[in-house]
């Protein structure tokens, strides 16, 4: 038996619950897969999996073992990448997620020109808000917007992350009532609101030393700021978005920042940021480090790497 190929299998179908979609990774059967595992359990005299119709879970001694494992089979499967790699010619895959607006606008045409300078990198994207595990989930590079990430992974702030209050000049008109606004025409009139994958993101007011939630009644929910973005450019509504989407339609004059008589954030800090992440171990590889420092010199402050 491949016991180094089954724990492999075994780590990631582990981590997603699923023989199928560990599969699908692997590229090979998902019977291919639960015969190695099962292999694996009659070499350690026990049972790691739990197997259902509806669900793959760790049995309790399972999870006690995929502990004991995970980081071996990590650090095994990087020193494979690393050695595998020339500097002088960086080839493989680099799997990359990212919030989907931001890597819209602003991270996929400067992976555009990644891609021109090293044509034999291929780049797996995956644009999405769904919180991501550096080690556990298949990606080498995450950029997440928020707070720093409570990981052991490094974190390097690309930009702040600052959320602008705005609408369409058209919309504020037809209002028709005083700036800045109040807090009751905010509760009553047209808004836009985010769902992220937690729920939805409220809005609050400043009211003294604290923060408290505002009971909007919004027109449209949506988990994708695009499609919050164009409603507000059709004078939908009022709605929050980070400066570094609406920065262009700011300076064009088709939407304004709206004035209002309290302080209204989407934050009760102001400490929040864009951040590239990744593992320390995987920056030896020439391609993450030769992606990591690209998007590093295009995007990011070099004053505010951390490690956490």
């Amino acid at each position: 038996m491949d016991k180094i190929r089954a724990l492999r299998y075994f780590k990631r179908v582990a981590e997603l619950h699923s023989f199928t979609q560990a599969a699908e990774e692997f590229g090979i059967p998902a019977s291919s897969i639960s015969r190695r595992i099962k292999d694996l359990e009659k070499m350690l005299g026990i049972e790691l999996l739990q197997r259902s119709t509806r669900a793959v879970k760790l049995t309790e001694l399972g999870a006690v073992y995929y502990s004991m494992i995970e980081e071996g089979v990590r650090v095994l499967d990087d020193a494979d990448d690393l050695v595998s790699q020339r500097m002088d010619a960086p080839s493989g895959i680099i799997r990359i997620t990212a919030m989907p607006t931001y890597g819209e606008l602003v991270l996929s045409p400067i992976l555009e020109k990644f891609t021109q300078t090293y044509p034999d990198i291929v780049l797996d994207l995956y644009y999405s808000d769904d919180v991501m595990t550096l080690g556990k989930d298949p990606f080498d590079i995450a950029i997440r917007g928020g707070y720093a990430p409570d990981e052991r992974v490094i974190a390097k702030r690309l930009t702040g992350h600052e959320f602008k209050l705005v609408a369409t000049p058209e919309f504020l008109a037809a209002l028709d009532c005083a700036t800045p606004l109040s807090l009751d025409t905010l509760k009553s009139c047209k808004t836009l609101q985010y769902r992220g994958p937690k729920g939805l993101i409220d809005w609050y007011v400043m009211t003294g030393d604290s923060w408290e939630k505002i009971d909007i009644k919004p027109s449209m929910i949506c988990n994708n700021g695009t499609i919050l973005s164009r409603a507000a450019l059709k004078h939908q509504g009022i709605v929050f978005m980070p400066q570094w989407g609406m920065q262009p339609y700011l300076d064009s004059g088709k939407v304004v920042e709206v004035p209002t008589e309290d302080i209204i954030s989407l934050n009760r800090s102001r400490d929040i940021g864009i951040f590239l992440l990744h593992l320390k171990s995987r920056y030896q590889i020439p391609k993450i480090k030769l992606c990591v420092d690209f998007l590093l010199s295009h995007l990011g402050d070099q004053e505010s790497d951390r490690y956490i």
